[in-house]
């Protein structure tokens, strides 16, 4: 599996180059194709509501300077939607919005520009306007609990549900643009390339799928060893890890095997990747109640007692603290604890430690003190940020 995945990789990467040279060739044809599209049967158009559902390559986004938004979702189906304030290099976790959201509990939330959605068991997605702080609606496209929720900008919304369906919805308008079916289980994680062009899903089928968005087609589809949990692209698109219930693999885009895996001997309930000081790091929350932090190349470098209890999710933004931006790591656990970690404090001693040391080897057991932290008194299940604040 992991030469496949690679491999799997490499071949849809070359059929988005053939999607793309053909763009210009079918202008040409512009009349004859949409006769061909007006003759296909009414179930297809069912499924795909619209043939393009290219996405756009996301521009860098701008950090975040007086405030972001941190949004938690938990078992007791509230959401809860926190400022965190910044002045200076302090920086304060503030309640803006706490409500019931749905009638099961909630297992996703994502934010993208001016809007806010959220998954729950009931198999509903909330839409709302954060700009006007209001509520805009629901999604009833899925069939299963909702697990997984991503924004891609502001202009689109991906949903993963256990019906085994990925959803392509159009933010302008709540279109469904496609429902792409291809895994036989429960799809536990979904990742956008951050250029737009690609997407991975794992799934309770033990499969790893790789998207065509461009095409809104299946790319490849790859067995893997164990259920696939997370999956998720580092900020440049340049590595992707897939992790399971005690391990990770780590894949560099353009080579056909692993970089490395990761072992745990704890349970892995979050992952994220991070830049730092131009190298990546894969950082795990785990059931020990600790951040543990791995290179690219699958040395686990230290590890952070962050909580009180398990930690069930992890979320990345940049903030500018003190005139400098920072990497900010949100981090939650079943405690009802949120907190904000300074990346630069998770990872400085340990870029001292390989320059000073000679045992590359050498785990080290760090101690850092949060940014912020604000007790919302239930049990977290899922965590959002977004420098996006109106």
């Amino acid at each position: 599996p992991k030469t496949e995945v690679g491999k799997a990789i490499e071949s849809s990467k070359r059929d988005i180059t053939k999607s793309e040279n053909s763009k210009e060739i079918t202008k040409k044809d512009t009349k004859s194709e949409s006769k061909k599209k007006d003759n296909k049967s009414e179930s297809k158009k069912k499924d795909n509501k619209s043939e393009n559902t290219d996405l756009p390559a996301l521009p860098k986004s701008e950090p975040a300077h007086d405030s972001f938004l941190v949004v938690a979702g938990t078992y007791e189906r509230i959401l809860y939607g926190l400022e965190a304030r910044v002045v200076g290099s302090v920086m304060t976790l503030n309640p803006q919005f706490i409500f019931p959201a749905h009638i099961g509990c909630i297992k996703a939330v994502s934010a993208g520009g001016r809007y806010l959605a959220s998954g729950s068991t009931d198999e509903v997605i909330k839409l709302y306007d954060l700009k006007k702080r209001v509520e805009l609606g629901s999604l009833h496209e899925h069939s299963g609990s909702i697990t997984a929720l991503q924004f891609h900008g502001g202009s689109h919304l991906l949903s993963a549900s256990e019906d085994g369906v990925i959803c392509i919805f159009r933010t302008n308008d709540w279109e469904p643009l496609k429902m792409l079916r291809g895994h036989k289980g429960a799809v536990n994680s979904i990742a956008i390339h951050p250029s737009g062009k690609l997407a991975l899903s794992v799934a309770q089928d033990r499969t790893i799928i790789i998207w065509n968005l461009l095409t809104g087609q299946r790319a490849s589809r790859v067995k893997t060893p164990q259920v696939g949990e997370i999956v998720a692209w580092s900020p440049s698109g340049s590595h992707y890890i897939v992790a399971y219930a005690t391990e990770v693999q780590v894949y560099k885009v353009g080579q056909t095997e692993s970089l490395a895996t990761v072992f745990s001997k704890q349970r892995i309930l979050c992952a994220l990747v991070a830049s730092y000081e131009n190298a990546e790091y894969v950082l795990c929350g785990s059931q020990d109640k600790r951040i543990h932090i791995y290179s690219a190349d699958g040395v686990e470098r230290a590890s952070v007692v962050c909580h009180e209890n398990r930690i069930k999710g992890l979320s990345l933004v940049d903030v500018v603290l003190d005139g400098v931006v920072h990497a900010v790591v949100v981090s939650i656990s079943s405690d009802g604890r949120i907190k904000t970690w300074k990346l630069a404090d998770l990872l400085d001693p340990i870029c001292k430690n390989a320059e000073q040391s000679t045992a590359s080897d050498e785990v080290m057991d760090l101690v850092a003190e949060p940014l912020a932290t604000y007790n919302a008194d239930v049990r977290l299940t899922c965590v959002a940020s977004s420098t996006a604040t109106f």
